[in-house]
């Protein structure tokens, strides 16, 4: 009897793994084909794998694990300008102990969301992420965390960036204003590019909401930023 309750347990354990698998690539194909169906109204362009992207950007996610990926990739247009948006994973190795000194490895999966927009000119690296008590810390012993004039927007977001004068130009009173009616922004300038990265899969819903994050950002950089970056 307990040996039969083991292997109905057994049994149950199994068809569930088998029913989270098949409602999973159930959710997949229908997000694939509703972002086929976007894409195809709005004239932008939808393939299921283009792994390029994964070499494109700098920092973290990327760089980080192995069999990297870019999938779902959407390029087009926002507003006149060029993006690409995809969903991105790496897998890393976990290694753990259990008590009586037995080691068992398993890979672990990551998942994030990206969405890029090309500038069209070259800029310096540049970060903006909402603010945390650790993320406060840690900048300020590491004085890598950029204070600005506003203390609103001090306390609101951490800002890093390799050129002091770059970020206060782009972060400037106006710009300001606006993140602080949007104090869950996050994006960051690597080279050309302006993005955001979120964790886990992006609805269509987060991809148009990044897109004019980005745009907005990118409309309120000055004109004289813009020169600078284009060697004008």
């Amino acid at each position: 009897m307990f040996n039969g309750g083991i292997f109905l347990l057994f049994g149950a354990f199994v068809v569930l793994i088998v029913v989270l698998g098949i409602l999973g690539y159930l959710g997949e194909k229908k997000r694939r084909e509703e972002f086929q169906a976007v894409c195809a109204q709005r004239g932008w362009t939808w393939v299921e794998r283009d792994d390029r992207w994964v070499e494109t950007f700098a920092d973290q996610p990327f760089g980080l694990g192995h069999r990297r990926s870019a999938t779902n990739v959407v390029t087009g247009a926002y507003d006149s300008r060029q993006f690409v948006s995809f969903d991105y994973r790496y897998h890393t190795t976990e290694t753990s102990t259990d008590s009586e000194g037995h080691t068992t490895t398993r890979e672990v999966s990551l998942d994030y969301s990206v969405v890029a927009v090309d500038s069209g000119a070259a800029f310096p690296d540049l970060s903006v992420t909402p603010e945390g008590f650790f993320s406060r810390m840690i900048g300020r012993l590491t004085n890598t965390d950029i204070e600005l004039e506003s203390e609103d927007f001090n306390r609101a977001f951490t800002v890093t960036c390799s050129d002091r004068k770059f970020a206060s130009d782009v972060l400037h009173p106006r710009m300001m204003e606006f993140l602080l009616a949007h104090t869950e922004a996050s994006f960051r300038f690597d080279r050309r590019y302006v993005l955001t990265v979120s964790a886990g899969r992006a609805s269509l819903a987060d991809i148009d909401a990044a897109l004019a994050l980005v745009d907005a950002v990118l409309d309120r950089v000055p004109e004289f930023v813009w020169r600078q970056a284009r060697g004008q």
